[in-house]
């Protein structure tokens, strides 16, 4: 994208709105959304006010992840080690490990291991930020005002190499940006953890210490016990805040990360605000149990 992350492009420029030709309106998109949009009012340039410290202005810079997107994403297989050319052999010896059916890349990196004169050859993934190719490096995207580069500058390029856009492709071949973008982010979500992969999950056993999500609240929890169906039963101990008191609470009572207040019968209800003022006349708000209840020493 020609400015960081701008909808359009000089580089789309020559394209037509669709990549295959047609005749017909049926690969017409008008519309194509980035599936990770930023908020407008979450944009560093929205800033408004003057700038509460003296001196020079300086402004941030955040690059979108997939400011240069691979229209072609797919990183899998193994690399090679090589070793450097001595003066007793003057050639690049490199072994690679054996690939299965589901090798394929296009990229490879340098990296070099330290303390010796070998290094490896890994697939390497060229979407820039989202990748591990292109540098410079940032940090979740975002550049500190004096470290910033020229918006051309990303990703960084020798002037006598550079190349644009990325990757270089024969004009035939080129795919729009927003197009090679959305199919980068699918992909990119296709290889996330979920309940089938082989690759993202481990079976659960009792005394199993995890993280749990529920909804989006993450808790630390233990495994009690995993049932069929990828059904388990979790214990954690709520925060008790100011909370002395604490009593059993079995399943039954339907308690959670935010009901654990346990009355003598009856479900578990939520906290209480507590108010009360300090020696300033300052309002402290508490959140405690209800009176007749105690907290939870676990919940399940």
């Amino acid at each position: 994208m020609g400015k960081l992350g701008d909808s359009g492009s000089a580089a789309d420029s020559n394209l037509a709105t669709s990549w295959v030709r047609s005749s017909s309106m049926a690969l017409n998109f008008p519309f194509l959304d980035n599936l990770e949009p930023i908020a407008p009012m979450d944009r560093l340039h929205t800033a408004v006010g003057t700038d509460s410290e003296s001196g020079h202005y300086l402004n941030p810079v955040y690059v979108p992840k997939y400011l240069n997107p691979d229209a072609f994403p797919t990183v899998a297989g193994k690399g090679c080690n090589c070793s450097m050319p001595t003066p007793e052999n003057d050639k690049i010896e490199c072994t690679c490990g054996k690939n299965g059916a589901e090798a394929h890349y296009t990229w490879l990196k340098t990296v070099p291991v330290s303390g010796t004169n070998n290094y490896t050859l890994e697939p390497a993934d060229i979407t820039y930020r989202g990748g591990d190719y292109w540098g410079p490096k940032t940090r979740n995207g975002l550049v500190a005002p004096a470290d910033a580069l020229p918006s051309n500058r990303y990703p960084n390029q020798a002037l006598a190499d550079h190349v644009w856009p990325l990757p270089a492709s024969a004009q035939e071949d080129r795919i729009a940006i927003r197009f090679s973008r959305y199919l980068d982010q699918v992909h990119s979500r296709s290889e996330e953890c979920d309940h089938i992969s082989k690759e993202c999950t481990v079976p659960c056993k009792p005394g199993d210490e995890v993280i749990a999500a529920i909804g989006n609240v993450r808790l630390n929890v233990k495994i009690i016990k995993a049932f069929v169906g990828n059904a388990v039963q979790v214990e954690f101990t709520p925060s008790h805040g100011e909370e002395t008191e604490t009593t059993a609470c079995p399943m039954k009572a339907v308690c959670s990360a935010f009901r654990y207040c346990k009355p003598d019968d009856g479900p578990c209800t939520h906290l209480k605000d507590k108010d009360t003022h300090n020696w300033a006349g300052h309002l402290v708000r508490k959140h405690v149990c209800p009176e007749g209840t105690k907290a939870c020493k676990t919940v399940n």
